[in-house]
């Protein structure tokens, strides 16, 4: 008999914040009337303009409520990794793979700019907490620890371990057309990355602080852009430390014209 959520939340605790995390931001997305030019990453933005905040912002932020639900549902089965591993292993692994996708993300959009001639990439706009997810199913793919072989595919269809990111892409690319294969491509080969045994000898508080510098710096980076403060923004309880903000100057001014945002960790042209 499968456990009760209340049960499945307390032995997945940072699983539990993350999920409460994701809807609180959620929501005050959808209050602000905030869109995918607020908060989203996209090559030109943070390369380009030096808005590297949009590099967290964007992983936090979901625009839409399917987009929400979809990852909520993988990030609740992949949770099972906190419990045979630990809160603090958890942690650590989900740390680098934040710090490591949109990274990688922005590489592969640079590659694609430079060698295939594909501009509409510097504009492109990614939101969501795939590139994580994706980064996980990888890492669990790759070690399988605590003898996991199965993983529930968005409470639809258990997976064999193996298979579960290239199945939940084919999936996500299925049910969701905005669906993005580069920012999906992005979180997979962090997962693979992270995967290498070296990275077992990096302790867990080291990538934990790693991640609160960074976000620190990203931070500073939006103040810095802003006037020195975060104007008028007042966004409710801690959430305005993370998101630092939602509304910016540039709200009025997207780039190519009208730039609309891939779902799921990055994306390719838009719709």
């Amino acid at each position: 008999m499968g456990q009760s959520i209340i049960v499945q939340a307390l032995h997945q605790p940072i699983t539990s914040l993350l999920s409460f995390l994701l809807v609180g931001i959620f929501a005050t997305i959808h209050n602000r009337h905030a869109g995918y030019s607020d908060v989203g990453m996209s090559y030109d933005r943070v390369l380009g303009e030096k808005e590297l905040w949009r590099c967290g912002t964007s992983q936090l932020a979901h625009v839409e409520l399917l987009h929400l639900v979809f990852n909520l549902s993988a990030l609740w089965s992949v949770g099972i990794a906190e419990q045979v591993l630990g809160p603090l292993y958890y942690l650590k692994i989900t740390a680098l793979l934040f710090l490591l996708s949109p990274v990688i993300c922005l590489g592969l959009y640079h590659g694609a700019i430079k060698f295939t001639g594909k501009e509409h990439y510097r504009t492109t706009t990614a939101v969501g907490y795939s590139c994580v997810l994706f980064g996980w199913m990888t890492v669990l793919a790759v070690r399988q620890p605590g003898g996991i072989t199965m993983l529930p595919l968005f409470g639809a269809a258990n997976l064999p371990m193996w298979l579960t990111p290239f199945g939940s892409l084919l999936f996500t690319s299925l049910v969701i057309p905005k669906a993005s294969f580069v920012g999906h491509l992005a979180g997979i080969l962090a997962g693979y990355l992270i995967s290498i045994p070296v990275f077992d000898y990096l302790p867990a508080w080291v990538a934990i602080v790693v991640l609160a510098v960074a976000a620190g710096g990203m931070v500073a980076n939006y103040v810095h852009q802003h006037g020195g403060g975060f104007g008028e923004l007042r966004l409710p309880s801690s959430t305005s430390r993370i998101l630092g903000g939602l509304r910016n100057s540039a709200v009025g001014d997207v780039e190519g014209g009208g730039v609309k945002g891939r779902l799921l960790g990055g994306g390719d042209d838009g719709p």
